[in-house]
């Protein structure tokens, strides 16, 4: 499996964003190391990641491959990236929330997937659980269970009683 990423695209649509302040290296930079991190776990998993331009940057990793448009748009890169081998786009994705990026991988055989669905993917937020009394339970238990005990409540005090 192959993930072609839209690199600016994900970094300005998510908490990578932050990262920009000061130079754009720094989002590259965190957008590549979260790739590489869940790539060390999941070795058989490629990636390429494309970006609009060019900047002068030294990624250790050398398994994750690294485009950079130039003169071009990162847009059309990754169309060019899935029309040079047809045959192997069912084993893509791209990701990106570029509508005519994603309308483009379709059209050329490959997956698609949302910056969130992706993010989701390579770190996905852990449950959050309470610790204590309510100890293991998620947060949407607790929830219920606060409601439900609240509804009950007003329940027994009785609807409507002008006390």
């Amino acid at each position: 499996m192959e993930y072609i990423i839209d690199g600016y695209n994900l970094i300005k649509s998510s908490f990578l964003k932050k990262y920009e302040s000061g130079t754009e290296n720094n989002a590259v930079l965190a957008l590549l190391h979260l790739i590489s991190g869940y790539r060390r776990k999941h070795p058989s998993v490629l990636f390429t990641v494309v970006f609009d331009g060019f900047i002068d940057i030294r990624f250790p990793d050398k398994n994750i491959r690294i485009l950079f448009s130039h003169e071009r748009t990162a847009d059309e890169l990754i169309r060019y990236e899935l029309e040079r081998n047809t045959r192997n786009n069912r084993i893509k994705t791209v990701v990106s929330d570029d509508r005519e990026v994603q309308i483009c991988g379709k059209i050329l055989g490959s997956r698609t997937l949302s910056n969130l669905e992706f993010l989701q993917i390579v770190c996905p937020s852990p449950s959050k659980t309470i610790e204590g009394k309510n100890k293991g339970k998620s947060t949407t238990d607790i929830n219920t269970l606060q409601i439900e005990n609240e509804l009950k409540n007003f329940y027994e005090k009785g609807v409507g009683n002008n006390d």
